[in-house]
């Protein structure tokens, strides 16, 4: 992709870490890039597409483009690929899910279908693994929440590629340096279509204009909007004993440590570095815990530790005034009325966004991020399906033909203003100059697992510790377990 930020080439080897186990965010908030449940306990294949069909001229773009043949066109003898996730990548959720640009296209130009293959968020890695094992291997999976690779590469429950895929395509070429990050023994093991911010800071805007409160959108305009700002609308808006507090969800400790610039877990020459006495670092920290300290945060412990509104309840507090921001990606609100209306009506104008604040001395405006990708799963039955879809995922983001059949979805059916629109190109295009990544989940287990808890420490909401006592609880444990992974990685 244009303007990407390349990390050094040797960024993937150093995630590769020996005695890889399943990964997985033990909060009960954590959810996939497309909103799927992290609890889905239904087993087994589902294939129901319940959204709805594209507008007659919608769907007329996208025949356009499929019919519109190339050299290297793929043939299939089979138009059926198995996904597997704890998410259903059809629009099955609702009624009023439009199909996705990808899909429409991969339906129209190959008489594509997905099952889907369902799991868990907690057993994935293991579940795919027993699949595997007992030659029952889906077709594909997902790598948007950056735990597949290498975990699945080093266990050999995903495989390379290369040989479905020419990165050096015309299709593929703005997006090979985002790719080539996910090279094990000299295999790609990750189709990325894109480059996603990994977090947005939503508000409800008649909620800010009711009670006279300058909206963060404006604010980035003006130059304006940063932690210390909004650390302020913040206090100034926390009202605990009238149930009112300024943050919900499960990412802000993330999202605003990584506006830094830097990711607590790092690369740099080829090693693991840890960050956590980086004085960047030190400084949001500082502030978060000063945050904290104010009651800003919604009580997730004293809630069955549920974000406002229920397990994975998304925006609720916005539209009635409890909650004034609501992090947490793009995909909660890219989503059909009947899931957004928690945060507002969208086709109201209630609903903007702004990107993550930064440190108002920062250098640039650093956005955390993530991929947006596909593995193809080890012994898959029909790997060329997959590689015809993921063909389809970069139309659906190179074509600008294809771009504009998903901007009239988001405004003609989901209610997106111009305005939103617009500030939803901007964090893109920011993303793709100043990318942060996080790196813990490629490590282990145990780096993920100590890495959340030291993040979340100074925003802790029954038990907050200070930078200061954080770091020295954690340090030495990090440093060792990094040094280990690092010896690891050498010897692989």
């Amino acid at each position: 992709m244009k303007g990407y930020k390349r990390i050094a080439a040797c960024a993937a080897a150093v995630m590769m870490a020996a005695a890889m186990t399943a990964c997985g965010d033990t909060d009960s908030g954590t959810t996939s890039s497309n909103g799927g449940s992290t609890d889905n306990s239904t087993d087994g294949a589902v294939t129901t597409v319940m959204g709805k069909d594209l507008e007659e001229s919608q769907q007329q773009v996208i025949d356009d483009i499929a019919s519109d043949s190339k050299a290297d066109d793929r043939v299939l003898t089979n138009t059926n690929i198995k996904w597997f996730s704890f998410w259903d990548i059809n629009p099955t959720s609702s009624e009023d899910k439009d199909i996705g640009v990808d899909l429409a296209l991969f339906k129209s130009k190959y008489n594509g279908t997905i099952e889907y293959i369902s799991t868990t968020w907690n057993t994935k890695f293991d579940d795919l693994a027993a699949a595997v094992l007992a030659h029952e291997s889906p077709d594909f999976c997902g790598a948007d929440d950056m735990d597949m690779f290498p975990k699945g590469a080093i266990k050999e429950m995903i495989e390379p590629i290369d040989d479905y895929i020419n990165f050096d395509s015309d299709l593929w070429k703005d997006v090979k340096t985002a790719c080539d990050q996910f090279v094990y023994h000299g295999g790609h093991y990750v189709g990325v279509s894109r480059v996603d911010p990994a977090y947005i800071w939503i508000y409800n805007k008649t909620v800010l204009q009711e009670l006279g409160i300058e909206e963060p959108a404006e604010m980035f305009a003006n130059g304006t909007w940063n932690w210390e700002t909004m650390g302020d609308m913040c206090k100034a808006f926390a009202d605990p004993e009238n149930d009112k507090y300024a943050l919900d969800a499960w990412y802000y400790e993330n999202a605003l440590t990584e506006s830094t610039g830097i990711p607590l877990i790092g690369m740099e020459n080829g090693e693991i570095v840890n960050n956590i006495e980086d004085p960047r670092i030190a400084k949001v920290q500082e502030y978060m815990y000063e945050l904290q300290k104010n009651n800003v945060v919604y009580p997730k412990h004293e809630n069955g530790w549920n974000v406002r509104g229920g397990k994975d309840k998304w925006g609720t507090g916005l539209a009635s005034g409890l909650t004034l921001f609501y992090p947490i990606g793009f995909w909660a609100i890219e989503d059909a009325p009947s899931a957004t209306a928690p945060f507002g009506d969208i086709s109201a104008g209630d609903v903007m966004f702004a990107p993550v604040p930064c440190d108002k001395d920062s250098d640039a405006q650093y956005i955390p991020s993530r991929v947006h990708g596909f593995c193809i799963v080890k012994n898959a039955p029909n790997p060329e399906g997959v590689a015809a879809f993921l063909d389809c995922t970069r139309y659906a983001e190179a074509d600008p033909k294809a771009k504009e059949v998903t901007y009239d979805q988001l405004k003609n059916d989901y209610g997106w203003t111009d305005e939103m629109i617009e500030m939803r190109e901007k964090i893109y295009e920011m993303a793709a100059e100043h990318p942060v990544f996080e790196f813990a989940q490629g490590i282990n287990q145990d780096v993920s697992d100590i890495t959340d808890a030291i993040l979340k420490a100074t925003m802790h909401p029954s038990d907050p510790h200070s930078w200061t006592e954080t770091v020295q609880e954690n340090k030495k444990a990090l440093d060792w377990l990094i040094e280990d992974a690092q010896k690891k990685v050498a010897d692989q």
